[in-house]
């Protein structure tokens, strides 16, 4: 019985086992501990530059300065939606100075017309106030706005993020419409003024806050998670081709090191299974589960390359290592999949820089987010795109060169020594 627990495979098997706990722990319970949304790009426009909106500017961008802010005010520029440079934007409409100051021109007047027009009614109105009453009677009649601010939200950039952000931003609008609305009270109860419900709406709403979604995520694409799992689809769309190919390949090879005219064989068979493996996925995921894709040649394209890309990645480590290390890509893909659909800046350091600044499979789902919601392009997709080919060729050229180079290792230079 004890000979079992005496044995190093029984031990070998417990650290085996303890190691996956670790990295399984590591990959998914300390980054979701860790997650901390702050400093989120957004950007502040102030389309207006009058007095009270430059006021209303300089106050947000002091309340939100801090490194734990949850917000970091960005400058907007061109093109900032489609290029993801922010996840939203606050807009200080046109004219608000305006509207805020014919509000409260318009609060004072009729303040003054319903003090004097009580003086009138008592006969105690003077002559020299009767021109003051006509002119704040002919004040409260003209139209009065409330004042605009609109908030974006560059929905397809993350959906956590931007249903965050969705309720952040117009508390914020409606905080300081708050504010303003307190101050116009106080001065109506001091002087204990009675105004008409359409008035009365104004003060209760001085500032008027719409909301608009950009690059929005479309319904039927599972609540803006469909990039996460098509990386997922195109991840073990590769990784199942890609052992059966190997083993084939080691099996009718000559000799036990790879030449090039079977690694040649290796890149074709992936890619043929890869854009194939592409177009099945489409059917299933547009076609049966009625997945919503938008230019269906984008999408087989760019999965196309993810899943060749992926396949060149595992045959890559299958070439030079074996199949012993074939679990080291599921490591991998643990890794991968624990920290790509979070939003980087939420991301802790570590898991930023250790994790998500390399894994393959985040530049794989930064073209498919880009394909399914970002319809006037954004300039992210090409050099995704160009960081994946370059990935993929690093590791066409590295199966190129296991063969020889094991070949060099394991007999030749061994043979040298023994000669001399």
């Amino acid at each position: 019985m004890f000979d079992v627990i005496r044995s190093k495979r029984y031990w070998l098997a417990l650290l085996l086992v303890g190691a996956i706990i670790g990295i399984v722990s590591f990959a998914f319970i300390g980054i979701r501990n860790s997650v901390k949304v702050k400093q989120i790009p957004v950007a502040l426009v102030n389309e207006d530059k009058g007095t009270l909106s430059n006021k209303i500017e300089s106050k947000l961008r002091k309340k939100f300065n801090g490194k734990d802010s949850k917000i970091k005010w960005v400058s907007p520029q061109k093109d900032g939606f489609n290029d993801q440079k922010y996840y939203g934007a606050f807009i200080i409409r046109s004219g608000f100075s305006k509207e805020l100051q014919q509000q409260n021109e318009s609060l004072k007047a009729q303040i003054i017309s319903q003090k004097l027009t009580t003086l009138q009614k008592k006969e105690e109105l003077p002559d020299s106030a009767k021109s003051q009453l006509l002119q704040a009677k002919f004040v409260t009649q003209k139209p009065v706005h409330p004042a605009q601010i609109k908030i974006s939200i560059n929905q397809g950039m993350n959906a956590q993020i931007s249903q965050l952000l969705s309720q952040a931003l117009p508390q914020i609008a409606n905080a300081l419409s708050s504010r303003i609305s307190a101050q116009q009270q106080s001065v109506l109860s001091k002087n204990k003024i009675n105004l008409s419900a359409k008035s009365w709406d104004l003060v209760s709403t001085p500032i008027s806050v719409s909301t608009h979604e950009s690059n929005k995520i479309e319904k039927h694409t599972v609540n803006g998670t469909a990039p996460m799992l098509l990386v997922a689809l195109a991840w073990f769309s590769a990784l199942i081709p890609s052992l059966i190919l190997w083993r084939e390949h080691t099996k009718r090879s000559a000799s036990k090191f790879l030449n090039a005219t079977t690694i040649t064989s290796q890149l074709i068979t992936g890619l043929v299974a890869s854009i194939l493996s592409a177009t099945v996925g489409f059917l299933f995921v547009n076609v049966c589960f009625n997945l919503t894709i938008p230019n269906p040649i984008n999408f087989i394209g760019l999965m196309s390359i993810s899943i060749f890309v992926f396949y060149l990645i595992i045959t890559c480590v299958l070439d030079w290592l074996g199949f012993a290390f074939y679990p080291l890509l599921l490591v991998v893909w643990f890794l991968a999949s624990s920290v790509i659909s979070y939003a980087p800046e939420a991301l802790d350091p570590l898991y930023r820089k250790g994790i998500y600044s390399w894994v393959p499979m985040r530049f794989s789902w930064q073209t498919l987010t880009n394909t399914l919601y970002f319809h006037n392009g954004s300039s992210t997709t090409m050099s995704s795109l160009l960081v994946l080919l370059i990935i993929g060729f690093v590791a066409a050229i590295l199966m190129y060169s296991s063969g020889y180079l094991k070949h060099y290792l394991f007999t030749v230079s061994p043979h040298r020594k023994i000669n001399n």
